[in-house]
């Protein structure tokens, strides 16, 4: 076989390889694996050799002696080899498409950041009560949800994409800051639009749910009626966690300047879009939550690259050849 017959028989390789949908990030890489046939070229050599030497020096009548553990030799250096063909395939990061699982159904958490939050009327302060909540809210959340997180002060922006990356999320959410002026309307649409993203154009309505951790006050932004009709029309509950001060007005100890918290607006949201209203969050409301949400599962092709799953496999090999070397050779070297 010439050199030419080797490059064709390579192409047809790497055609078969991507109709099983596997590709390559670094397929010149794989010209490592020629090292494989030079060895045993050498070898070949080599061993031709030492026999034409042997064969000079050798007396008409003494008999060869028995070499023990040559199969044993002869496998260590088969797999020796199968391993350098391994780490060539791994070092050329395969990657290979198939179809996974993914479960459409959206939860988006929104996180009131306006100045109302920044109140000491809830210990240590609102905002710090209100990322307690979120981390808690997020911890629970079941892996097969994507998750996304919305902040809103005079304006709402998405700081969290849906994803099933929860710890995403919840390192976004908790990196926001405070400022003037509150849009939960805005941030309720923002929401919404997150939701339906998901759809990728299927027609079906992706089971959701939003998650609004404010104080109620409304200053700007878009109506909240017009945010709230347009949710109750997409069939997405909003449920709400109100943070402010309870049981009564709050002392000139707890805060010297009175803050908006308004957690009748809350709850009329929630009942309006058929959520619920939490007062104080435990794990079984979060866990209840959760498993109204219904499953929407697909199927969809992903890339994931396998290349650190071969090196393995290759590492492995190799150790398995030096073990079998050093019992049939009694030494490493």
């Amino acid at each position: 076989m010439n050199i030419g017959d080797m490059l064709a028989s390579a192409t047809r390789l790497r055609d078969a390889l991507q109709a099983y949908g596997i590709e390559w990030r670094q397929p010149e890489l794989l010209w490592g694996i020629l090292a494989v046939p030079f060895i045993l070229l050498v070898w070949a050599g080599t061993r031709l050799s030492r026999k034409r030497s042997a064969d000079l020096f050798r007396i008409a009548t003494q008999t060869p002696p028995r070499r023990s553990g040559r199969w044993r030799r002869g496998i260590a250096s088969f797999l020796t080899l199968a391993s350098l063909s391994g780490l060539a395939i791994a070092f050329a990061r395969p990657v290979w498409t198939h179809p996974m699982p993914r479960d459409r159904a959206t939860v988006i958490v929104i996180l009131d950041v306006s100045e109302a939050m920044r109140a000491t009327d809830v210990s240590p302060t609102r905002l710090q009560s209100a990322r307690r909540i979120v981390q808690n809210a997020i911890d629970r959340a079941p892996e097969r949800l994507q998750m996304g997180g919305v902040a809103y002060g005079p304006a709402a922006y998405v700081v969290a994409n849906p994803t099933y990356d929860h710890g995403a999320v919840s390192a976004a959410l908790q990196a926001v800051r405070s400022v003037t002026g509150a849009a939960p309307g805005d941030a309720l649409t923002v929401a919404l639009a997150a939701i339906l993203a998901s759809d990728a154009g299927s027609g079906k309505r992706v089971p959701g749910a939003i998650i609004l951790v404010s104080t109620g006050d409304h200053t700007t932004g878009r109506p909240l009626g017009t945010a709230v009709a347009a949710i109750e029309e997409a069939g997405v509950p909003v449920h709400t966690v109100a943070i402010g001060p309870r049981g009564g007005a709050p002392t000139a100890a707890m805060t010297a300047t009175p803050s908006p918290f308004n957690p009748d607006v809350l709850m009329q949201i929630s009942r309006q879009t058929q959520g619920r209203t939490i007062t104080n969050p435990t794990i079984r409301d979060w866990d209840a939550l959760y498993q109204a949400i219904a499953e929407d599962v697909v199927m969809e092709p992903r890339p994931e690259e396998v290349g650190h799953l071969v090196g393995s496999a290759a590492l492995a090999t190799w150790t398995l050849g030096m073990v079998l070397l050093v019992t049939a050779s009694r030494r490493l070297m």
